[in-house]
């Protein structure tokens, strides 16, 4: 039943629905009144696609799980869980005496480079979240962060692109053998994961500035002294929940990783060579015997590296329970902030000691310069203090988005002059496959992979979200799921790749094609979609959603007529930006349906070409090959521009329209 519109009605939401006027309730008369049995029909019938989207991808994710649990333990039947994990001895072929299996190198390199990337992204970070959050206009805020997005959607592959034509050589003349080693893979790794971290942090900063920042200048407290003394120590938790989800994320690093350390079964030195477990599993999955102990124990590699990313899921959990921080309690009082002494107040604006309660006449002389002196000298130290900070945040923020700027200008003049007509419409030619012809199937193979992907993982994850938000009750079921959901957005991607594998080319005999690598591909975009779905229906005022259901309004009509179409263009860029995201993957359809050469699939059961893979695939290559893989790149980033920014107007028109 409708409510009719009168004259005094401008809530936008609500303008579709019902409208109350003098406390009575007008009814539409230019409409039919709906019928009960239909409408608690379309209710049932979309709380049972809730329902059943959930169980589905609830199915479908513990089936994964065990699936990669399944693989790997048949190798402990041969070797002990000791010497498979402290072992350095490597040797699957075992042409002369037997077979050996030891990853202790593969993963000290994992976590070295991980930790030194680590280290590196959270320095940077922290100085540019504090330049977002206290240095730079909102505007100009808003404006800089889909540029952070576009940084995050690059594909891993370009990032090992540039390190080996930028980073290998530049290490060659600082006097590196081999110009691989563990520290160019940190190092690169680090600009691959900051714009998580600087998101996350960033994030953190402004909602405590906007809590405590007028009222802690309000007392008289310097900027710096509020960043360094208040914030900072208050930001500390975010801090730390962003330094262990980042290292979820560089865990599970594959192809830029790759490209750049060496693959040596080597211990990790910092200026050595060395060899990941991710790397391990790229590298050798390919010749692999179908259920021989190599392929087991390249399973059970993939479950270390998983087991190590849940730990760290595990740890963060275990952080987001709400503590209450001394410095916020002190922040929050509105009692003036007294320092190292209780007969001491100090001016924090500039670092002075006020003059305590002189009593006696005859020593106001000899405490008078000894104040001047101390007072000068703690505002020379707060003034040294505050340019020190402004030019850590600075610098680290120019040198953030002077790496941006200069991959797109070096790709972009590197590139250039390949694109052309031919270039984008024609197939691969040549003695050595590409150094002619174009990259057209390539193209159409990476969007076949990326909206097949989108089509089976779009439901599941919208109902998925839905779910979590509006039908879930708080308690540890909840938790369990959502812990579930987050641990699965930490999986290495190889990993999703060798289950697809094994699976659906080998034992559903589906082979190399697009339906396989679509499949990992859907896996892996799930969690990166339903929970940006969540924090997008979280953000629906709740005063909508109680205004409804005190009107009479079922919570499945809410969520058709209201939730949804008002949220939709967030929806749909958060789609967008998983479709971007799946079209830059590559270790998902490295051994599933990407090859190196077909023409534009036909069908969901074709093999096909895509982008990543064969710009992997012109780099291995070398010589002439090299100035396509620069056009290859150059293709890849614009049709990333393009996703991005469609994404960010979206993103920008729904939130206008809340506003509004």
């Amino acid at each position: 039943m409708r409510i009719a519109l009168k004259s005094g009605c401008s809530d936008p939401p609500f303008s579709k629905l019902y409208c109350i006027e003098g406390g009575s309730y007008g009814l539409e008369r230019k409409e039919k009144m709906r019928n009960l049995k239909s409408r608690k029909l379309e209710n049932s019938l979309f709380l049972f696609f809730v329902y059943a989207f959930l169980f589905l991808s609830i199915g479908i994710l513990s089936f994964f799980f065990l699936f990669l649990a399944k693989e790997s333990l048949p190798l402990f039947e041969s070797v002990s869980l000791p010497s498979f994990l402290f072992s350095s001895k490597w040797n699957p072929m075992a042409f002369t005496g037997t077979a050996s299996f030891g990853i202790f190198h593969f993963l000290m390199g994992s976590i070295s480079v991980s930790f030194l990337a680590l280290l590196f992204s959270t320095l940077l970070s922290l100085g540019c979240s504090i330049f977002f959050a206290f240095y730079f206009w909102e505007k100009g805020r808003r404006i800089l962060y889909p540029l952070l997005d576009l940084l995050s959607g690059i594909p891993s592959v370009v990032y090992g692109f540039i390190g080996l034509t930028v980073g290998k050589p530049l290490f060659l003349k600082m006097g590196v053998s081999t110009g691989s080693c563990i520290l160019l893979a940190a190092v690169l790794l680090s600009i691959l994961i900051f714009p998580f971290m600087v998101d996350s942090i960033t994030d953190s900063m402004v909602k405590l500035k906007a809590k405590y920042f007028l009222e802690a200048r309000a007392l008289g407290l310097s900027p710096a002294y509020i960043i360094l003394r208040l914030i900072l120590p208050s930001s500390l938790r975010s801090i730390f929940m962003a330094f262990l989800l980042g290292s979820g994320r560089a865990l599970g690093e594959t192809m830029a990783v790759m490209m750049v350390v060496g693959n040596a079964n080597l211990f990790p030195k910092l200026l050595s060579k060395g060899e990941t477990i991710a790397s391990l599993i790229a590298l050798e999955m390919g010749s692999a015997e179908y259920h021989s102990l190599h392929y087991h124990a390249l399973y059970a590699s993939g479950l270390v590296l998983l087991l190590l990313v849940a730990l760290i899921h595990l740890l963060v959990k275990m952080r987001e329970r709400p503590r209450t921080s001394k410095f916020t309690s002190r922040a929050a009082s509105p009692e003036p902030v007294i320092l190292e002494s209780t007969s001491h107040a100090v001016d924090t604006d500039t670092g002075t000691a006020e003059s305590p309660s002189v009593h006696f006449s005859e020593n106001r002389e000899e405490v008078a310069p000894r104040l001047l002196i101390t007072g000068k000298r703690a505002k020379a130290s707060r003034s040294f203090s505050a340019v020190l900070l402004f030019l850590y945040s600075f610098l680290s923020f120019l040198l953030i988005f002077s790496a941006l700027l200069f991959f797109f200008l070096y790709i972009f003049y590197k590139g250039y002059k390949v694109i052309s007509p031919s270039f984008l419409l024609d197939t691969p030619k040549g003695m050595v496959l590409g150094e002619e012809g174009g990259i057209f199937p390539a193209i159409t193979g990476s969007l076949a992979f990326s909206l097949t992907a989108l089509v089976l993982s779009g439901l599941p994850s919208l109902f998925t979200a839905i779910f979590m938000v509006f039908y879930a009750k708080e308690g540890r079921k909840k938790e369990s799921l959502h812990f579930f959901i987050h641990l699965l957005s930490g999986v290495p991607s190889i990993v999703l790749g060798l289950f697809s594998y094994s699976l659906f080319v080998y034992q559903l005999k589906l082979g190399r094609s697009v339906l396989s690598g679509a499949i990992a591909l859907a896996i892996m975009i799930f969690p990166f979609m339903e929970i940006r779905m969540e924090k997008i229906f979280e953000e629906v005022p709740k005063s909508y959603l109680h205004s409804s259901e005190s009107l009479g309004c079922s919570k499945g009509y809410t969520l058709r007529k209201l939730v949804l179409p008002y949220t939709l263009p967030e929806l749909l860029s958060t789609m967008l930006l998983a479709f971007c995201f799946a079209l830059g993957a590559t270790p998902p359809i490295l051994f599933t349906g990407g090859v190196a050469f077909a023409k534009s699939p036909t069908s969901l059961l074709s093999p096909a070409m895509a982008l990543p893979l064969h710009l992997y695939l012109l780099l291995v290559q070398g010589g002439s090959s090299l100035s396509r893989a620069y056009g290859t790149a150059l293709v890849m980033l614009f049709l990333l521009l393009i996703g991005n920014g469609i994404a960010s107007l979206l993103t920008t028109y729904c939130h206008r329209k809340w506003q509004k």
